[in-house]
């Protein structure tokens, strides 16, 4: 047995010694070869120097390539605004007239005294119905024509008349008017006021002709209009023996005991006409 084993172990051996030598090979071979692998090969002094400078440059351009370059900046082109709103002259309005009495614009217009029935009341109308005897124009002055049941004495403006206006009616003292009385606006013409009246000093026969001064104001007392009117019987009768007219309202001569120092027939004679015989 134990030469069996000594034989074994005999057989083995010179595997074990090649064995190491391979080892012993591989080792010398590993030595000389892995020094080479690491060593960084030999640069020449002009490589050298291009990488240094390489390596010198390489953050500028690093710097240049992280911050652009300026571009040409376009000159900003003028951009067209919108037109500046400028302030626009507006036309002014028209200035409204002074409230005024138009060119022309008095008139008046009296139904006949001779009705057989009482006429429509004029009450508030400009416009004279047909059948009416209207006003004239005589030397500047108007005219109205009397007698009449009733008169409507018409002011037309130069625009909507207000409400209250009013006439002032002076007679020949012209001292304090004898009539202040209210215009209507006229329910025809918005411009117009009248003043409709019977009353018998502005409408009857109670003198044969007689001008009064029509004076217009409005509200608060502004005068608007300011002018003679004349009232005016368009036809006379004969002569009294007095040499005057008749008094309009009874057509009678004055009687002697009427006579004054002063008028023109004081103390003459013949004796004016009695009551009974009031026209020569």
């Amino acid at each position: 047995m134990n030469m069996a084993e000594n034989t074994s172990k005999k057989s083995m051996l010179p595997v074990v010694l090649v064995l190491i030598a391979v080892a012993i090979i591989i080792g010398i071979i590993l030595a000389f070869e892995l020094p080479k692998a690491n060593a960084v090969a030999p640069t020449s002094t002009a490589e050298a120097s291009t990488a240094e400078a390489t390596a010198t440059q390489a953050p500028t351009e690093a710097v240049a390539t992280a911050t652009p370059l300026p571009t040409n900046t376009e000159v900003p082109t003028q951009t067209a605004l919108p037109p500046t709103a400028t302030a626009t002259v507006l036309p002014s309005p028209t200035a409204v007239p002074a409230l005024a009495l138009k060119e022309g614009g008095f008139s008046a217009w009296c139904y006949p005294d001779n009705q057989v029935t009482a006429p429509p009341s004029g009450k508030g109308i400009s416009v004279a119905p047909e059948g009416t005897n209207k006003s004239s124009v005589v030397d500047g002055v108007p005219n109205v024509t009397i007698p009449g049941y009733s008169c409507n004495y018409v002011f037309e403006f130069n625009q909507p008349a207000p409400e209250g206006l009013k006439v002032e009616i002076y007679d020949w003292l012209q001292k304090k008017p004898i009539f202040n009385l209210p215009l209507d606006v006229a329910s025809d013409n918005p411009n117009a006021v009248v003043l409709s009246t019977t009353n018998s000093y502005l409408s009857k026969r109670v003198f044969w002709e007689y001008t009064y001064k029509f004076v217009v104001k409005n509200a608060d007392g502004t005068e608007l209009w300011n002018n003679p009117v004349k009232l005016n019987v368009p036809w006379r009768p004969a002569i009294c023996l007095a040499g005057v007219y008749p008094k309009a309202s009874s057509l009678r001569c004055p009687l002697r005991q009427d006579s004054h120092p002063w008028d023109a027939w004081y103390g003459k004679t013949p004796v004016p006409n009695s009551d009974e015989h009031p026209i020569p």
